[in-house]
């Protein structure tokens, strides 16, 4: 399969709660797997902040991947995204980083589809997340609740999270705490790239097959960052993903570099990369990206 994609858009401020929540104030001796399950630990999670900031940057955000996946004229189906009853199958704050981040990948998907009914439900399993991170603080839930119940004040949610997101985000960098920040977005990464998984499994088009191959970039570096961690959580990651990042050495992405241009659309300020991306890769190696993407999300989130 030789796919040419033109013209990727990528929205320049974060829409989504799951992209609003990326730091964490917590005390570095209690991110550690060992801590969160029985007691002290020894281990550290050796990252760059320079290495995180710059996978942030890279991140294909949830609502690009639920944008894409609306473009492409696919349904809408409530029955993939996690469900919010029986939050405390996550117990330890590294696996309530990760679901924190997944549920905001779930809402960006009910926000596009303009699900807004369900959106307080998410909203309310993210606050009790936060509660338990410590990360409450940043955020008036009651009111972005109330905003969420009425699909004319979806904009002025937007607007909250987002200063939501500078305020942590400025905590992230004045207290150089990474690692719930990295587990948050992986989790979001994760749910959004099942999400388009499941589509184009059902879909089997060329366009949902050359989304999921596009998260090729994304995986490497997230392999890279769990990989060279100390953190026995971390660590495990790396083990589980490991199939997925083997399988996307099979894709081979060609990217021909054009010049960036700057529109408004709906309202919302966008950045139209008009680079080529050229895709090559079998429909059989997609669809083992597909399954291993679905069944990684069920082992680490479900």
């Amino acid at each position: 399969m030789k796919q040419i994609i033109k013209h990727s858009i990528r929205l320049l401020s974060f829409t989504m709660i799951g992209m609003v929540i990326s730091c964490n104030n917590g005390n570095p001796a209690e991110n550690s797997l060992e801590n969160q399950l029985a007691g002290p630990d020894t281990t550290s999670t050796e990252i760059s902040q320079e290495e995180i900031f710059e996978l942030i940057e890279s991140f294909p955000t949830p609502l690009e991947m639920a944008l894409a996946i609306k473009n492409g004229n696919n349904d809408f189906t409530s029955d993939i995204l996690l469900s919010t009853d029986s939050i405390d199958r996550f117990i330890s704050s590294y696996e309530k980083a990760m679901a924190m981040g997944a549920y905001g990948a779930d809402m960006g998907y009910l926000n596009i589809y303009g699900k807004v009914f369900l959106v307080p439900d998410y909203l309310a399993t993210i606050r009790l997340l936060s509660v338990d991170l410590d990360l409450d603080n940043f955020f008036d839930f009651e009111k972005m609740i109330e905003m969420a119940e009425n699909s004319d004040n979806i904009d002025s949610l937007i607007q909250m999270s987002t200063e939501s997101f500078n305020q942590m985000e400025a905590h992230l960098r004045d207290k150089g705490r990474d690692e719930l920040s990295l587990l948050i977005v992986f989790g979001t990464w994760l749910e959004g790239a099942y999400v388009i998984a499941d589509v184009a499994q059902k879909a089997q088009s060329k366009e949902m097959f050359n989304r999921v191959a596009q998260q090729k970039d994304f995986v490497t570096k997230l392999d890279k960052i769990f990989t060279s961690s100390h953190d026995d959580f971390f660590k495990t990651i790396a083990a589980k993903i490991q199939p997925l990042v083997d399988l996307y050495e099979q894709i081979e992405i060609e990217i021909i570099m054009k010049e960036s241009t700057m529109e408004e659309i709906n309202g919302q300020l966008v950045f139209i990369d008009n680079s080529e991306t050229i895709i090559h890769a079998s429909d059989d190696d997609i669809n083992k990206i597909i399954n291993s993407t679905i069944e990684i999300r069920n082992e680490l989130l479900k």
